[in-house]
C-alpha cells in the first residue's frame, strides 16, 4: 500500500513501526534514514513511529541524547524500500543507519523518509514487526499529525 497527501484524511489503517531509543529519535530528527530489522515485508507507505520502553543509557550517551520519550508514538516516517544489507552497504551506508558495528548478515534496511514529529507523544503499547495501532489510538494518531 502506498500512501499519498494527508495521513489525517485517510480512512484506511496506518500500520506502525516499535524502535528502541535513540534509534527512535535519530529516525524522527532525520539522522537516521535506515532502520535495520532480520525482517521484510511487502508493505511501503506512511508508518506511525512508536518508541519502545528500552532503556539504553550507554547508546544514547554515544550520540549525546538523554531524557528522551518512551513507551508510545512520536510522529509518522514513510516507508519507502526494504532492502537485503551486504557487507559493501553496510559500510557505505554506516552515516544513514547509524551503526558503529562490524556488518552482521541477515540484516534487512527498511529505508525510510519524511520525519513527522508530533507535538506531543501519545503514550501507547507497541507491538512486534510492523502492526496496525487500535482504532481508539488511530483517531488519535491522525488528529495529532494534522494539527502539525
Amino acid at each position: 500500500m502506498r500512501v499519498h497527501g494527508d495521513i489525517s484524511a485517510m480512512s484506511e489503517p496506518i500500520r506502525a513501526l516499535s524502535v528502541r531509543q535513540p534509534w527512535a529519535e535519530l529516525i524522527i530528527s532525520g539522522r537516521k534514514t535506515i532502520e535495520l530489522r532480520t525482517w521484510t515485508s511487502d508493505y511501503r507507505g506512511q508508518l506511525w513511529l512508536h518508541v519502545g520502553r528500552r532503556e539504553d543509557f550507554r547508546l544514547e550517551s554515544e550520540f549525546g541524547l538523554k531524557g528522551l520519550f518512551r513507551g508510545g508514538f512520536i510522529g509518522a516516517v514513510e516507508l519507502i524500500a526494504i532492502v537485503p544489507m551486504d557487507a559493501q552497504r553496510w559500510e557505505s551506508w554506516r552515516e544513514r543507519h547509524c551503526e558503529t558495528g562490524a556488518y552482521r548478515p541477515g540484516l534487512f534496511g527498511l529505508i525510510l523518509k519524511d520525519p513527522r514529529r508530533f507535538n506531543t507523544p501519545i503514550q501507547a503499547p507497541g507491538a512486534l514487526r510492523l502492526f496496525i495501532p487500535s482504532p481508539e489510538f488511530q483517531d488519535q494518531l491522525r488528529q495529532a499529525i494534522s494539527i502539525e
